[in-house]
């Protein structure tokens, strides 16, 4: 059963944010997305370390971060459809019992010393698949509980949880590895899944039950790609976010490669460089959420955007460890703008029942970076991790500043479709 959302908001912050997580079932979301992050972020650099120690090469690392995005580009126009169509909060369990499988299997495999680079692909794959899977329908739940006063707040508090995610993640992953090996980490991320499971279980909002929605697969796939595109609002996001996926994106995943190879450390430190971006995004994301009214979303969306890539392209250019933390940092505070407006223009600009096919079309932009995680990986093995990070953000850079400047997005203020 769906919950009653309260007729006025407070005006403080704290009051903002308490009476979203007094919503139980958005409590319970809000708690199971916080350990998934850090699942989802912790499994992140344990693979990337774990191809990194079984192969020594920098397009293997890459080629990972293919198989683990391949089903956003692959599927994310489905999910979406599904999410628009279909119950919610079972999509939600199969995902969460798809992360126990195939972290249970990784972790025999790492205990009995039998493990693979290609489990690890598949693992990824498959990971992969159940984040695509859960990201529209899980938006559009939130989206269901909280209404569009309040999603700014709501995905704020989303990338918050992502933020701590990303921090605590890495930085359990090298602490974990150090300590443990391989096998400790995996002990801890099938304890993190099987607890984001058990709360999503007791989530209450199901979503539709049935479909509204008669049109034929293909229909919809056309419907969905031509009100997508007609939008100037969201086809100014889904060319922003292609253009950022398909060239820089993927850089993250050189940063094992670059901590190791270009600024001599390892795991523990390389779990702490990875988590810095977090510092960043939790400061910001912050005070996005303390903002009562945001009008502008695209202005804060596009400049996020900007911040985070040139910080990205200093941070490939230092030699110090220290500097490379502070600019990875300041990275983090622009990409908590970025994440937290991407998601709301797109909920904010869509109509109710085009929500879902609206994500997903933004997940198929997302997806790219599945190829640009191939290109950057045969970058690096020709002229070093280091060198293929520069190349991606500076080419990033020349396309997206005047692509974010000459669209409505930094003009016009962010509004709700017009009712017939």
């Amino acid at each position: 059963m769906a919950e009653t959302q309260p007729a006025a908001q407070p005006r403080s912050w704290s009051g903002r944010m308490r009476s979203l997580l007094q919503l139980r079932d958005y409590r319970l979301l809000w708690a199971s997305g916080g350990l998934d992050n850090t699942g989802r972020w912790m499994d992140s650099v344990v693979m990337g370390l774990l191809v990194l120690d079984l192969t020594d090469s920098a397009f293997q690392v890459a080629l990972l971060f293919m198989f683990r995005w391949s089903p956003m580009l692959i599927f994310a126009l489905i999910s979406g459809m599904v999410a628009d169509r279909s119950n919610r909060w079972a999509i939600m369990m199969v995902a969460r019992i798809v992360a126990v499988l195939a972290t249970s299997a990784l972790l025999v495999l790492v205990a009995i010393d039998r493990v693979e680079p290609w489990h690890v692909f598949i693992a990824s794959f498959f990971l992969g698949c159940i984040f695509v899977l859960e990201f529209p329908s899980r938006r559009s739940l939130i989206y269901d509980l909280v209404g569009s006063e309040r999603i700014v707040g709501a995905m704020s508090l989303e990338t918050i949880n992502s933020t701590l995610g990303k921090f605590v993640g890495p930085f359990m992953a090298g602490l974990l590895i150090e300590l443990a090996g391989f096998t400790g980490p995996y002990v801890c991320l099938l304890a993190v899944y099987i607890l984001a499971l058990i709360f999503i279980f007791k989530v209450e909002s199901r979503g539709p039950t049935r479909s509204t929605v008669s049109d034929s697969f293909w229909r919809t796939v056309s419907r969905g790609l031509t009100y997508s595109l007609k939008n100037n609002t969201i086809r100014s996001v889904l060319i922003v976010t292609f253009i950022f996926n398909a060239l820089s994106f993927s850089t993250e995943s050189l940063y094992p490669v670059v901590a190791r190879d270009h600024l001599g450390v390892g795991a523990g430190l390389t779990g702490i460089l990875i988590a810095a971006p977090a510092i960043g995004s939790l400061l910001s994301a912050t005070v996005i959420a303390s903002l009562a009214v945001v009008r502008y979303h695209g202005r804060i969306f596009c400049l996020g955007l900007t911040l985070q890539m040139i910080a990205v392209l200093f941070f490939a250019l230092s030699p110090w460890y220290p500097l490379s933390i502070v600019m990875l940092m300041v990275a983090g505070l622009g990409a908590a703008g970025f994440s937290a407006m991407q998601t709301s223009i797109i909920m904010i600009s869509s109509e109710p029942e085009m929500r879902g096919t609206a994500l997903g079309m933004l997940g198929h932009c997302i997806g790219v970076a599945a190829l640009g995680g191939l290109a950057i990986g045969t970058v690096a093995n020709y002229m070093g991790a280091q060198a293929a990070v520069a190349i991606s953000i500076s080419l990033g850079l020349l396309l997206l500043v005047p692509v974010m400047v000459f669209s409505p997005l930094v003009r016009h203020p962010t509004a709700p479709p017009p009712i017939d």
